[in-house]
């Protein structure tokens, strides 16, 4: 849907007479400008998109680096001391 309205409309500014108006290099100019925006952008996000992966695994490394130091201990000596029982009588 988005497609569709985005080329109606680019085939719309082109059928005006502002567009008849650009000779061809300015045209270019127009459209080089755009994909070097467009490219911007992507780089933008790309770098982003990388540190933040970079970030979690940084975490998660941490996180398995403080579970290795308590890796050694173990539920089995929690029964070493024994309740105390009350006796009713």
């Amino acid at each position: 849907m988005g497609a569709r309205l985005l080329l109606a409309a680019a085939l719309l500014l082109l059928w005006t007479p502002a567009a008849e108006a650009l000779m061809e290099p300015e045209l270019c100019y127009i459209l080089d400008a755009i994909l070097f925006l467009y490219g911007i952008v992507l780089t933008i996000l790309y770098c982003r998109l990388k540190f933040l992966a970079r970030r979690e695994s940084r975490r998660r490394a941490a996180e398995k680096k403080e579970e290795a130091i308590y890796a050694g201990l173990s539920g089995e000596g929690q029964e070493m001391y024994e309740t105390l029982q009350i006796k009713h009588s």
